[in-house]
């Protein structure tokens, strides 16, 4: 071959496996605008875009909430607060607790303007001594999840403490309520009454928080705006999927997960004349089989119902999927043939695998979790909005 030749074809990008993860960002900005009409115009919101945004591509998706006028940004790692910035992104980025302050880490902080949560005055220490500039933070309050957060006993005189600190400034508390799906009322208004009893605390010390939010997705679910105070930090509510409760039953909300797609890679017959209680799946007369390139390492044991749509049809998943392939049955469809685009969830011709069936299979909470499993290998598409692949 030819050196000119070799170079046009280390030029061109080489074929990848075709699984795909396709995402309508319009529906996502159209969302964040009917979020923003309910909560209205004085409400801050923050875009909870934490793991990945939900497994939907920070990278995509913090400019398109930011572009449909949300006013900032929450995520756990600084390293994609970091990216962010790095991508243009000139929204507040309020960082969530879980990752253990480094001075690399601070130095970040410091760099890209970001608000981190504090829950010990060893780490506000920390911030103090090593910021170069006024940094903002917050403060979070657990009031009933028992999970990360600062005691309702103690918090008022941790937040005086750590307003005290120079080069630092308490700029939000916020709490993350415990809500499940049969919550009553009174656990919810027992859970805000403590969080109201800090901010009531503070005011009387003469310390007012200019941020101040209780208001998960789950929260709106289940009682609208009522506790919504002066900020919001929805998550799932972006990506369309979640709109129960009387909160969120009536919003016109759009899915933004539109497909999760591969292709068969091999279509064959099975030919066995022994041992056919060994096969790993249940063989019958006339078997054929498809492999798709699409497995347990991309997410695929949490992703499935049982089927997948080939030509329209659904056929069934056989055994469990491999570290990196996937057995179906397309004996009753006769005319599949490699490189058959098979929907695993999404629409197909009249046929529809849809993220509720998928997550009323997998035992999840919410729709808006599915995505949470389609790991990186699977690219996403973008439609919409700055569409393309990342």
């Amino acid at each position: 071959m030819g050196g000119s030749e070799d170079g046009r074809m280390r030029g061109q990008a080489l074929p990848g496996r075709p699984n795909r993860f396709e995402v309508d960002l319009g529906a996502i900005a159209h969302n964040a605008a009917t979020i923003r009409r309910l909560v209205g115009p004085s409400c801050k919101i923050f875009a909870a875009l934490k793991a990945d945004a939900y497994g939907y591509g920070i990278a995509a998706v913090a400019p398109a909430v930011a572009a449909a006028g949300v006013d900032g940004i929450s995520l756990v790692s600084v390293a994609d607060a970091v990216s962010l910035r790095q991508r243009g992104l000139e929204a507040p980025i309020l960082l969530y607790p879980g990752v253990p302050l480094s001075a690399a880490g601070i130095a970040a902080i410091d760099e890209h303007a970001l608000m981190p949560t504090v829950l010990d005055l060893d780490a506000g220490r920390a911030l103090s001594a090593q910021a170069r500039r006024t940094l903002r933070v917050f403060v979070k309050i657990d009031v009933g999840l028992e999970r990360l957060g600062i005691d309702p006993a103690d918090a008022a005189s941790f937040i005086q403490a750590l307003a005290r600190l120079p080069r630092l400034t308490v700029h939000g508390v916020y709490a993350h309520m415990h809500v499940r799906d049969d919550v009553p009322m009174a656990y919810l208004d027992w859970q805000f009454g403590r969080f109201m009893t800090v901010l009531d605390q503070l005011e009387a010390a003469g310390i007012h928080i200019p941020v101040r939010m209780t208001a998960s997705t789950a929260v709106l679910e289940a009682a609208s705006i009522r506790m919504n105070l002066n900020a919001i930090d929805p998550g799932r509510v972006w990506f369309g999927l979640d709109r129960g409760g009387p909160g969120l039953e009536t919003l016109d909300l759009r899915p933004a997960f539109v497909a999760l797609k591969t292709a068969l890679v091999q279509v064959k017959h099975v030919h066995r004349d022994a041992f056919h209680d060994r096969a790993p799946f249940t063989l019958r007369p006339g078997m054929r089989i498809g492999v798709l390139p699409i497995g347990r390492f991309d997410g695929m044991v949490s992703l499935c119902c049982g089927h997948v749509l080939v030509r329209g049809v659904r056929v069934p998943i056989l055994a469990t999927p491999s570290i990196e392939h996937t057995r179906v049955d397309v004996t009753d469809v006769p005319e599949a043939r490699v490189g058959d685009e098979v929907v695993v969830i999404g629409r197909q011709g009249d046929s529809v695998i849809s993220p509720e069936e998928v997550a009323a299979c997998q035992g999840l909470l919410s729709p808006g979790l599915v995505a949470l499993a389609i790991r990186e290998t699977v690219p996403r598409v973008y439609r919409g909005g700055g569409a393309g692949v990342v």
